[in-house]
């Protein structure tokens, strides 16, 4: 006969028992901390790559602040655009419906002066670029401001010098101009 205690269950090797980790919310304690350390690699990641492009916006100069303390404003008050947010605020301009007050700037000489045969159909002052230089945005195009809001299309904008269209000999044209090129918009 066996000599056991009822109710316990006989081992090969005897009582010889295995060491058992605990778990948490039935989650065994090796899965909790693999995980752990999953989700902390994950997230100096991503606060590097935050880092990285924090400092090359602030690097270029894409942010600054107005009297206010809004951001994406130069102490003027002129939105600051870049070769890559020129479309953005473009399109931002087309949907605003806003039209720039009257100004010294001869817009319609400018464009004049850089060869430029269509009408203007929006313009706004801006600081352009990582070293904010101060300049206006011409949108131009064929179609009218109404069409272009109704339906979308393609408009040409046009970032150039406060000096763009006055009588100074000194400057060309294309010294003048900042940026040119096609803005595809869409339709409200």
């Amino acid at each position: 006969m066996s000599t056991r205690p009822p109710g316990r269950p006989s081992s090969p090797t005897g009582d010889a028992r295995r060491p058992r980790l605990g778990s948490v919310l039935g989650v065994p304690v090796p899965v909790v901390l693999i995980a752990l350390i999953a989700s902390a690699l994950v997230g100096v990641q991503l606060a590097g790559a935050l880092g990285q492009t924090t400092d090359n916006r602030h690097g270029a100069g894409a942010v600054a602040a107005d009297s206010q303390g809004s951001a994406g404003k130069v102490s003027v008050g002129a939105p600051v655009v870049t070769e890559t947010t020129l479309g953005t605020e473009v399109q931002r301009l087309v949907d605003s419906g806003k039209i720039q007050p009257m100004t010294s700037f001869d817009a319609a000489n400018c464009l004049r002066e850089q060869g430029i045969p269509d009408s203007i159909l929006i313009l706004e002052e801006v600081a352009f670029g990582g070293d904010q230089t101060a300049g206006w945005l011409l949108v131009h195009g064929p179609l009218d401001r109404e069409t272009l809001r109704a339906n979308g299309g393609i408009v040409s904008a046009t970032v150039v010098l406060p000096t763009c269209g006055s009588t100074d000999d000194d400057i060309t044209p294309q010294q003048n101009r900042l940026w040119s090129g096609d803005v595809m918009i869409g339709s409200l």
